[in-house]
């Protein structure tokens, strides 16, 4: 995954194809990938995962 930083808080970059997505709570329309976000410290983290490998906080999964 890619972790692109920038000092504008508005932009917002997909870490899957490093296209600027217009917010954060919708899918990149280049590449269809939802990011999931860490409610601790707000990067992004694969939608596998249980616990962020940033931060260390839990991560609830869907309920399916």
């Amino acid at each position: 995954m890619v972790n692109k930083q920038t000092a504008d808080k508005g932009q917002c970059f997909c870490p899957y194809c490093d296209e600027e997505m217009a917010t954060a709570e919708q899918p990149c329309k280049a590449c269809g990938v939802t990011v999931f976000y860490c409610p601790r410290c707000r990067k992004s983290v694969e939608r596998s995962l249980r616990k962020c490998p940033h931060c260390g906080a839990a991560i609830k999964g869907e309920k399916t």
